[in-house]
């Protein structure tokens, strides 16, 4: 007869445990991350949403970083090399815009008056609104002005 040596058990309890730890490890990872993540997207959107001001809110809050959307007045817009000077309205006040930048075809070319126009930027305390960014509020049918060639859009 053959005798049958009692075979080593295999201690499961380390096994598990180390899985256990994997399991948390990946589940602390993940946490982390998802809150990095929205950490990141909640500070960049905070500062890229910029709600549009009237020049009456723009007015009663200077210094603050807006947008300021009103009326182009008419007459009131002057160009020089880099410089645009015009006036915004929301038919209550006016804001006296100036923006430093060679970007000033887009403001001849929308220079109607009664143009919506976006102004990006701020009041300072001498009640003049730095512009760092403009924007025509085109209506839904736009009509670019003669290209140069003899053609024009409509």
């Amino acid at each position: 007869m053959a005798q049958l040596t009692p075979t080593p058990q295999v201690d499961e309890a380390p096994v598990a445990l180390e899985r256990k730890s994997r399991t948390w490890l990946w589940i602390v990872v993940g946490v982390v991350l998802v809150a990095a993540i929205a950490f990141a997207a909640t500070s960049m959107m905070g500062k890229s949403v910029v709600f549009y001001k009237t020049p009456t809110e723009v007015a009663a809050a200077p210094g603050q970083h807006v947008r300021l959307a009103g009326t182009l007045v008419a007459n009131s817009v002057q160009t020089t090399p880099g410089t645009t000077k015009f006036t915004l309205t929301d038919g209550t006040t006016r804001v006296n815009v100036v923006y430093q930048g060679s970007a000033t075809t887009a403001l001849t070319t929308a220079s109607q008056p009664g143009t919506q126009m976006v102004a990006e930027g701020q009041l300072g305390t001498d009640g003049i609104f730095a512009a760092t960014t403009l924007l025509a509020k085109c209506p839904s049918k736009f009509q670019a002005g003669s290209s140069g060639n003899g053609a024009s859009s409509q």
